[in-house]
């Protein structure tokens, strides 16, 4: 498995639709700025289970998490959205600090194998996630 951040990016967002509707936004309250997109979090969720167990599980389910994340972001703004189209240094940026978080954070539950991988990453991408 190549550890290089564009190639993990190339192909976890083949494991995505190409193409995201996002019209249909949940409110508990018409005036609130918090929503949830129907059937977004059930995507995201299937992806990242496919990985529990694995060798990659922890740079696999937070890449995916973080690709929720983003996608979440722009429902606030469009109605359907191209997953090729979304940017990759808002995705790093947020995959590069979860993946920090696990390897410093004991009781985010990290392994010693999941730290070694995640150091492996930033040997392979730079310490400050530049290439």
């Amino acid at each position: 498995m190549s550890l290089r951040f564009n190639d993990l990016l190339a192909r976890a967002l083949l494991e995505w639709p190409t193409e995201i509707d996002l019209r249909i936004l949940s409110r508990s309250d018409p005036a609130s700025k918090r929503y949830s997109i129907d059937g977004l979090y059930d995507i995201s969720d299937a992806l990242e289970a496919r990985y529990i167990g694995s060798a990659e599980e922890m740079i696999m389910r937070n890449l995916h998490w973080v690709i929720y994340e983003v996608l979440h972001e722009v429902a606030a703004n469009v109605t359907r959205v191209k997953t090729s189209d979304l940017r990759s240094d808002a995705i790093r940026s947020g995959f590069e600090k979860n993946l920090m978080d696990c390897m410093k954070m004991s009781e985010l539950g990290a392994s010693p194998q999941d730290i070694e991988l995640g150091k492996r990453y930033f040997a392979e991408n730079g310490e400050s996630g530049e290439s």
